[in-house]
């Protein structure tokens, strides 16, 4: 089985005029491991406490194209 590993999420907000550093970061787009996702409007995204003892997690709501629910057996 492979070893299984954190996903990598990329929250950014893409500007109309990338030069314009002014203001707070207001995130328009999020990519997990290298996809675009679609988000709701109005949608949250938490980056919960950082700290050097835990790993970093991430609370979002996405749009889902489907869901499969369903058992597995490993080799």
């Amino acid at each position: 089985m492979a070893e299984l590993r954190g996903a990598e999420i990329e929250i950014i907000e893409r500007r109309i005029n990338p030069d314009d550093r002014s203001g707070f970061l207001v995130p328009n787009a999020v990519r997990i491991n290298g996809t675009e996702v679609a988000i709701p409007d109005g949608a949250r995204i938490k980056v919960h406490e950082i700290t050097d003892e835990d790993c970093v997690t991430v609370t979002l709501t996405v749009f889902a194209s489907s869901v499969t629910i369903r058992p597995e057996t490993t080799p």
